[in-house]
C-alpha cells in the first residue's frame, strides 16, 4: 500500500462512495419534480442501502469482473438501479409525484450530502496541519 493511500482510509472511501450515492439520489428526486405535471410518470428513489452495499461488495451480488486492465470497470461505473416510489398518491392522470414529498426528500438528502462534504474537508483540514506542522 502507497503511502498516500494509506493516508485516506477506508471511512474516506466510504464517504466518497455514500456522496457518490447521495448525487445519485439527487438526480432521481429532481427529474421526479421535473415530471410533476407529466401524464403517467411514477416517481422513482434509490435504494440508498442496497447501492451502498452493491458500491462495496460488488462480488457478492455476482456482478461482473474486470479481468483486464482494458476492461471498463462496470462495478464501479454502471448506472445507479432505481426502484419505483410508491409513496406519492396516483392522480387521475396516472402520475404519482406528491410535491412535498420529493422536496421533502430532496432536502434530507441535501443534508446528508453537506454532513459528508463536511466530514471530508475536515479530515483534509486535518492532514493539512500535520503536515504542516511536520514541516516545522
Amino acid at each position: 500500500m502507497s503511502f498516500i493511500k494509506s493516508i485516506f482510509d477506508k471511512n474516506t472511501t466510504a464517504l466518497e462512495q455514500a456522496m457518490n450515492l447521495y448525487h445519485k439520489r439527487n438526480n432521481a428526486l429532481t427529474s421526479n419534480l421535473a415530471n410533476i405535471e407529466t401524464p403517467q410518470y411514477r416517481a422513482v428513489d434509490l435504494d440508498f442501502k442496497a447501492e451502498l452495499n452493491r458500491a462495496f461488495e460488488p462480488e457478492a451480488r455476482g456482478a461482473l469482473r474486470k479481468t483486464d486492465d482494458q476492461h471498463m470497470d462496470l462495478a464501479r461505473e454502471g448506472k445507479a438501479h432505481f426502484v419505483p416510489d410508491y409513496t406519492g398518491m396516483t392522480k387521475g392522470d396516472g402520475n404519482n409525484v406528491d410535491l412535498d414529498i420529493q422536496m421533502g426528500k430532496l432536502t434530507h438528502n441535501s443534508g446528508k450530502y453537506s454532513t459528508a462534504a463536511a466530514v471530508v474537508r475536515k479530515k483534509m483540514q486535518m492532514l493539512r496541519f500535520a503536515i504542516q506542522q511536520a514541516s516545522r
